[in-house]
């Protein structure tokens, strides 16, 4: 099973998430930073509204971590800066409305385990 963490400055997603994940018996760790050491094999969620989670900011997190699973996540999603966090490192990015819906589906779906 995989570690998940949570970068985001949002308190409410993150009491959300919380509580979605402790229903199928899963934990969330946040993160203050997105420049810190992780577990292999974790799953990483970040806030691509947030200021610190920029496209290099991504790219030195792949680089320095390539076992990673890298989410991302926004509000609205713009062609272009998907793109960029794409090509930075993201595997996927959804809306913020569609993680908090169906966490489950979305951290599993091709988890190593």
């Amino acid at each position: 099973m995989s570690d998940i963490y949570l970068y985001t400055n949002d308190v409410e997603l993150g009491t959300k998430l919380t509580d979605r994940l402790l229903q199928i018996e899963h934990s969330i760790r946040f993160l203050d930073s997105l420049i810190t050491s992780f577990n292999k094999n974790s799953i990483v969620l970040v806030d691509l509204d947030d200021a610190e989670s920029t496209p290099e900011v991504i790219q030195g997190l792949r680089l320095n971590h390539p076992e990673l699973r890298l989410i991302g996540f926004m509000t609205r999603i713009q062609k272009q800066r998907r793109d960029e966090y794409r090509r930075s490192g993201c595997e996927m990015i959804y809306l913020r409305s569609t993680l908090i819906k169906n966490p489950e589906s979305i951290l599993f779906e091709n988890d190593p385990k």
